[in-house]
């Protein structure tokens, strides 16, 4: 808890203070604040304004040097961090703008998984699938091309994981590999 206050009044002194930080000066404290972050917190509102203020900090250096080829690395990360706050269209967005602006970035078949995740974790199943398909198709060696292919073709995208196991376990049933 204390770890998270530090992180916290960090991040708030820097960007009280005005002081326009160097690309090296950005990179060290976002790598200090990464190395930082606890997620063993339990409480809610505290991991929420962590990652706010993470996301905060990805997004300052991105927009401060769009050209630095670690700008799409912190947009994705920041992402990631939007999905898990469950800001799908901040989220898409920042993906949307990796794919249209980065497009030799080296991940960009995670960003496309993401993509489809946070449509998923929204619930906009329609658009989830039209992106994992783009996704299996365009990165079939991807390391989650595979688990998606799979969702894809047996119509779990949306399902929870109990309602997909069930589904799994009465089709191997129904095959045989296991008896009731």
């Amino acid at each position: 808890m204390k770890k998270t206050l530090v992180i916290l009044m960090g991040v708030a002194m820097l960007a009280a203070c005005g002081h326009k930080m160097s690309r090296e000066e950005m990179i060290k404290n976002i790598e200090e604040q990464e190395m930082n972050l606890d997620y063993s917190i339990t409480n809610p509102d505290v991991v929420d304004s962590v990652q706010s203020a993470m996301i905060d900090l990805y997004r300052q250096f991105y927009v401060a040097f769009p050209d630095d080829s670690l700008a799409p690395v912190y947009m994705q990360r920041s992402a990631n961090m939007l999905i898990s706050l469950q800001c799908t269209d901040e989220a898409v967005a920042v993906l949307d703008s990796i794919i249209d602006q980065y497009p030799g970035f080296e991940d960009m078949g995670t960003c496309w998984f993401l993509k489809g995740y946070a449509y998923e974790n929204a619930e906009e199943f329609d658009s989830a699938r039209e992106v994992y398909t783009y996704f299996v198709n365009n990165y079939p060696d991807h390391v989650q091309a595979r688990d998606t292919r799979t969702r894809l073709e047996n119509n779990y995208i949306g399902m929870s994981d109990e309602d997909m196991f069930g589904a799994i376990m009465a089709a191997a049933t129904d095959k045989g590999l296991v008896q009731e």
